[in-house]
């Protein structure tokens, strides 16, 4: 019972940090976008 539990905090870790990874790396690709877009004149 006692290793159920090990494992699935384990997992939880790791989804969140998966989930953090994605924010940042969506928020880093957004902010790149807008660069381009404004040095193109478009935004």
């Amino acid at each position: 019972m006692i290793e159920n539990q090990d494992q699935a905090q384990k997992e939880k870790k790791g989804i969140s940090l998966s989930l953090e990874t994605i924010i940042a790396l969506g928020l880093f690709g957004w902010i790149a976008l807008s660069m381009a877009l404004m040095g193109l004149g478009i935004w």
